[in-house]
């Protein structure tokens, strides 16, 4: 029995180490690296993934917003005519006080490194449906911007090179020019700077007044207007003649911003009256300043800004076009206007009316907590029409102020739910004439609100 054993047992020794020596013989066999199908890329700030077979980074971004929004107004302009009949109050009724939207927001920005610098593509599309007030149609998609940038230039569409606040935050804007909100189509250089200096040319779209009184008018950048009679007019706008010639200046710091702007824009214009042209350039400047509030809170901010315009009703801050809400003006409860705008009127004797306006606005956004913040903002400005005397059936001068604030509550990540509220007060002269007669209402208050529910990623 222990031969037995022995045997065995050294059989078994020799089988192994024979084994183990053709295990040592035979290949290694490695398994293949694993394949990286998506590869992530960081280039100036943008964070996406490169785009096979190429050396640009993409990133891929968008939100959906749900909601509803309402409204109140008390009164509205009228004509005289109009006010006799009392028009005015059944054009009230006919508003829209309430609406329900929704937006699908879809943007890719591409960038790749050169040997000039960053070479930016930015498109930014908007798709929007719903029904009742804040709605330019019930199904509307638009170009909000697509440009590209590099080595100092801009091209395509994208927010004027003249805003600074823009319009603000609320459900209607604060007085304010504004042609950021969708862009416009422009071609710029900016030049950069020591100190945080810059300088940009721009030539931009002509900003059109598309504007009635009260009525929603537009002509494809004709220029409408109201008359004693209860009749609208409409300033026929003659062929692109040049484009509005925008040149800025800014400054970026730790302390945060300053923007000082000028842009000369040609009227372009012909009477329905007489078939009389105005070509003459009318002119608008604007100046601002911004402050970070880190001893606040992160991310505070306050800015302040003061603009003039002449004979350039776009660059006013009372038409508002840039937001897409269908209607532009001193707009009391977002759907329709009760003023006339154009840059120039013609009395039908070859004398020109044009208004000069100014404006004043504030805005700020305060993080009380990481989850919650407050953008309150707050507005002032007039419009004023040169040669009334000659104007016996016309509107006289204006002037407007608006307050709000949104409020915002992200509970997570790329979620927010926001509450938008906005009031308005507007006076108007009865002008000369007709327009002295009792019944003219020559003041209207109102109050917007709007609930948005945004998921961006």
């Amino acid at each position: 029995m222990t031969l037995m054993k022995s045997v065995l047992l050294g059989s078994a020794a020799t089988l192994v180490v024979v084994a183990g020596a053709q295990a040592a013989d035979l290949p290694t066999k490695k398994g293949a690296p694993a394949a990286q199908y998506v590869k992530v890329c960081n280039i100036a700030g943008v964070a996406g993934f490169v785009i096979p077979g190429s050396d640009t980074c993409l990133k891929i971004s968008g939100g959906i917003v749900a909601m509803a929004a309402f409204g109140s107004l008390d009164a509205q302009y009228a004509t005289p005519a109009e006010a006799a009949a009392h028009s005015h109050v059944g054009a009230t009724k006919l508003r829209d006080g309430y609406g329900l939207s929704a937006r699908a927001d879809v943007s890719l920005e591409t960038v790749s490194n050169t040997a000039n610098g960053p070479l930016i593509g930015m498109i930014d599309v908007h798709f929007d449906q719903g029904y009742g007030m804040g709605l330019a149609g019930p199904n509307w998609s638009y170009i909000n911007s697509a440009y590209l940038q590099w080595a100092g230039i801009t091209a395509g569409i994208k927010g004027s090179f003249y805003d600074y606040i823009a319009g603000g935050e609320t459900w209607w804007n604060i007085i304010s020019p504004e042609h950021s909100g969708t862009g416009v189509p422009l071609f710029a250089y900016t030049a950069t700077f020591g100190g945080g200096f810059s300088a940009t040319v721009s030539l931009e779209e002509a900003a059109a007044a598309e504007a009635s009184s009260g009525r929603q008018v537009f002509d494809g950048g004709n220029q409408t207007f109201g008359d004693v009679n209860g009749s609208s007019y409409t300033n026929a706008a003659l062929g692109a003649r040049a484009p509005d010639i925008v040149a800025a200046l800014d400054l970026t710091q730790s302390w945060g911003t300053a923007h000082l702007a000028g842009v000369a824009h040609q009227a372009a214009i012909s009477s329905p009256f007489d078939g009389v042209d105005d070509t003459d350039w009318g002119f608008g400047v604007i100046g601002g300043v911004g402050f970070n509030l880190p001893q606040l809170g992160a991310g505070d901010v306050f800015k302040i800004q003061g603009a003039y315009s002449y004979a350039a009703i776009g660059y006013s801050g009372f038409t508002t076009a840039g937001w897409g809400q269908g209607d532009n003006g001193v707009n009391i409860n977002g759907n329709g206007l009760i003023y006339s705008f154009a840059d120039g009127v013609e009395n039908g004797a070859g004398v020109w009316a044009k208004p000069t306006t100014w404006e004043i606005a504030a805005d700020a956004e305060l993080h009380l907590t990481p989850q919650f913040e407050i953008a309150p903002e707050i507005s002032y400005g007039s419009l004023t029409w040169s040669h009334r005397g000659a104007f016996t059936s016309f509107e006289g001068n204006m002037d407007s102020w608006l307050g709000g604030a949104v409020f915002t509550w992200a509970p997570a990540k790329n979620l927010s739910f926001n509450l938008e509220a906005v009031y308005q007060y507007t006076h108007w002269d009865k002008g000369t004439g007709d327009y002295a007669a009792a019944g003219v209402p020559s003041d209207a208050s109102g109050f917007n609100g709007r609930v948005r529910v945004e998921r961006d990623f």
